[in-house]
């Protein structure tokens, strides 16, 4: 059961300790998993205090603006698809909240993903924020943008943000490449975005929530499927170590049966991991682009009109790389510092543009 005995599991808080040591941990391991921590609480009549409930208020709050630009997105691009947020949030005790943080679409193609940010930039007031260009084993080009609208409260929540992607798993770019398709099964959709967030940081209590509540739903009963299927996106050593860790707060047939499925599995992909040895990393935009690296993208403004409505378009050039999209134009870069001349030229680049556009 999800109640707070587990939540004093999964967070390694003594028994003995209240629900407020709860609370504090749960916000030192992630600044969204006391949305979760208070709600639970409040399903098993712990009085709330206004601090509580106000955080629980802005949590739902921050849910139904994420579903409203859902459902917006849904008709311009209706082959794109939810993984976790929603689509998890719908599997659990509808009191309890599941922590909010983003919303992470994932399109089919390059016109749904265009489709989607046109109608959250140009009819929902969202801004351009984050560029990611990444070109998949055999070549393909995918896109990675979000967008992002301020934070209704700056001293207490991060901005609000949705992700649109043309590729479903991003991988380490190294041993662990990019997987753009998703599984048809939204259970396994959603279990392999879980566990691919390993890629990024340590798991903790919310994965392991949500995959039991993939296991309440029945979505993993068919434990051959579920391991051919993180099999199949190289994600066995992750999913191993996320079941074992489930399985070890709350034990359950289905779960040690994934458990003992995986494990050689993952001895597997650590050792075919291994084996494929770290690659040279390209410093150029275009070397990056052309050997499977990402590069990205700074905003120079979010003029429309430079490119078709459906795809980016690249604008190689002396001050760097152009790419410009239906919702803007942006300087492609190789990391982090980015030199402010090379910025200053390519904004240039872009006024050149527009005024031979207008001539």
């Amino acid at each position: 059961p999800l109640d707070l005995t587990l939540l004093h599991t999964l967070l390694a808080v003594p028994d003995h300790e209240d629900g407020r040591e709860l609370v504090s941990v749960a916000r030192e391991v992630s600044a969204t998993l006391p949305q979760l921590v208070i709600s639970v609480a409040a399903r098993e009549g712990v009085p709330l205090g206004s601090g509580s409930t106000d955080e629980l208020a802005r949590a739902r709050t921050r849910a139904a603006r994420y579903e409203q630009w859902r459902a917006a997105v849904a008709e311009a691009a209706p082959h794109g698809r939810v993984v976790k947020g929603p689509s998890l949030a719908a599997r659990y005790p509808q009191d309890v909240v599941r922590p909010v943080g983003d919303l992470d679409l994932v399109l089919p193609d390059e016109a749904e993903l265009w489709a989607a940010a046109r109608t959250l930039t140009a009819g929902h007031d969202a801004e351009p924020y984050e560029l990611t260009l990444v070109t998949d084993p055999q070549g393909a080009l995918h896109v990675l943008l979000t967008v992002a609208w301020p934070s209704p409260d700056p001293l207490l929540e991060q901005e609000l943000r949705v992700e649109l992607s043309t590729a479903a798993f991003y991988g380490d770019l190294g041993a662990l490449p990019l997987r753009p398709a998703l599984p048809a099964r939204q259970g396994l959709a959603d279990l392999l975005s879980v566990v691919e967030e390993r890629v990024q940081r340590p798991f903790h209590a919310k994965d392991a929530v949500d995959v039991l509540m993939l296991l309440h739903t029945g979505e993993l009963a068919d434990t051959g499927a579920v391991t051919d299927t993180l099999d199949a996106f190289r994600l066995t050593p992750e999913a191993h170590e996320l079941l074992t860790l489930v399985h070890a707060a709350a034990p359950h047939p289905t779960l040690e049966a994934l458990v003992s499925r995986t494990g050689p599995l993952a001895e597997d992909e650590n050792r075919r991991r291994a084996a494929t040895g770290a690659r040279p990393e390209p410093a150029g935009v275009p070397e990056r682009l052309a050997s499977g690296f990402p590069v990205w993208g700074m905003l120079l403004d979010t003029g429309t009109g430079r490119c078709p409505t459906d795809r980016l378009r690249l604008d190689p050039g002396p001050s760097g790389t152009l790419a410009h999209t239906p919702v803007g134009s942006f300087l492609l870069v190789a990391g982090e510092l980015v030199d402010p001349a090379e910025h200053a030229a390519a904004a240039a680049s872009l006024a050149s543009l527009d005024a031979g556009t207008h001539a």
